[in-house]
């Protein structure tokens, strides 16, 4: 799945990364085949995961968070329903300013993979809350200022 652009204030509360530790934005989603409601700031994200899965047609933003970690470091976000995030900086900005992440999502198998820069990559984890919304994820990582 291509990475998403999401609205740019999703991520403007996040303190500022410093020049070592990489700022990592992960925004919690829950989608629904029985409503259509999609938060406007979700439109993009609705439409790339709808291209894999149509009956998913309400899409509700639940929280962002942002963690700095170090390269080389790890985190782990508190998601619904008592699930968790663990992801880990492996790698710092490339030639082609991608950062490379791992990211361990509930009831799936490592994802590695290098962060376009102001592009969000969304994950839909298999699991489903009580009221049966499907768990979704969209991360990305920066800094993506250009090398001085």
């Amino acid at each position: 799945m291509s990475a998403v652009v999401l609205t740019a204030y999703l991520f403007v509360a996040c303190p500022a990364p410093t020049d070592d530790p990489v700022r990592v934005t992960v925004v919690i989603v829950l989608a629904s085949t029985e409503h259509t409601v999609t938060d406007p700031k979700l439109k993009e994200l609705a439409k790339e995961v709808q291209k894999r899965d149509p009956k998913l047609t309400g899409f509700k933003l639940v929280a962002t968070e942002c963690k700095s970690i170090p390269v080389g470091g790890a985190a782990t976000i508190a998601l619904t329903d008592l699930q968790v995030l663990k992801l880990q900086v492996d790698k710092a900005k490339d030639e082609h300013g991608r950062i490379s992440l791992t990211l361990n999502p509930p009831g799936m198998d490592a994802v590695t993979y290098a962060c376009a820069c102001d592009k969000f990559f969304p994950v839909v984890t298999p699991h489903r809350t009580k009221l049966g919304e499907q768990l979704i994820i969209a991360v990305m990582a920066k800094p993506c200022a250009a090398k001085k």
